[in-house]
């Protein structure tokens, strides 16, 4: 099962996708968004690596997920694949 995440394709988002990048996750583009995804089943981005301002970083996820969140602070987002039943 793949873990991502979508992001708008913005110049914003830009420092949350080289934080994916930098932790393992794919990069790819799908319409206006970049699918951040990984066959990891957990990752954790850290807002501090990213250097964005607080209000965006919270943004981060209103293009998607194909996962689940287990904790998003304003220090960092840790997500995770659906549990398999």
């Amino acid at each position: 099962m793949t873990l991502a995440v979508y992001v708008l394709a913005v110049p914003e988002f830009a420092p949350v996708v080289r934080t994916a990048e930098a932790a393992g996750m794919d990069v790819r583009a799908v319409g206006d968004y970049l699918e951040l995804a990984t066959t990891e089943r957990e990752v954790v981005l850290r807002r501090e690596v990213t250097g964005m301002p607080t209000a965006v970083w919270h943004a981060a996820l209103t293009g998607g997920l194909a996962g689940r969140i287990v904790s998003f602070t304003s220090r960092t987002l840790h997500l995770a694949t659906e549990d398999e039943a």
